[in-house]
């Protein structure tokens, strides 16, 4: 892949990630599976993105692999631990997609909040949902306690929350 294509890849799934991750959390119920399927469609994608038409949306193309990794897992798994047919998934995904501006536009209005987030509350909001470790851990690492870790991750998000609001807001009246 050409250096220009790999960053195009990455740029498209930064942005389409955090959706299709909630998309195949919703349709795998078990974490561990959804993270498998999560790693097949990144995969997928990338091993797939010659194919990829820039003049359709990423996202679009990125959840029908999506949907094929999740019935592809569920086939795997059998019949039997089947909770969605795969028209409820066909259906499923129509929903979810009719959703995606509204999730692109709180995504958009996040990363312009997080720009936001510096010094030791960036430290901790990287530590926790990008290394994905857990409060205590990070007490650990940097010597405090979880507890005043969970009292400053809960301020963070409680900011951050309130920021993606108000820029929703002004997205409303625009």
């Amino acid at each position: 892949m050409r250096e220009a294509d790999h960053e195009r890849f990455t740029l498209h799934w930064t942005q389409a990630h955090p959706a299709i991750a909630g998309f195949v959390s919703a349709m795998v119920p078990d974490a561990s599976a959804a993270d498998d399927v999560m790693q097949e469609v990144a995969l997928a994608l990338l091993r797939k993105f010659a194919e990829y038409d820039p003049q359709r949306p990423f996202i679009a193309w990125a959840m029908g692999i999506a949907k094929i990794a999740i019935l592809t897992e569920r086939r795997d798994r059998g019949r039997a631990a089947t909770r969605f047919r795969r028209e409820s998934v066909d259906e499923l995904a129509a929903e979810w997609q009719a959703i995606l501006p509204t999730v692109d536009e709180r995504g958009a209005a996040l990363g312009e909040c997080m720009r936001l987030v510096t010094g030791r509350n960036r430290e901790l909001i990287a530590m926790r949902y990008e290394e994905g470790m857990q409060p205590q851990d990070i007490a650990e690492r940097i010597g405090t306690s979880s507890g005043a870790i969970r009292v400053a991750l809960a301020r963070v998000r409680a900011a951050l929350s309130q920021c993606i609001e108000k820029r929703m807001s002004k997205v409303a009246r625009a």
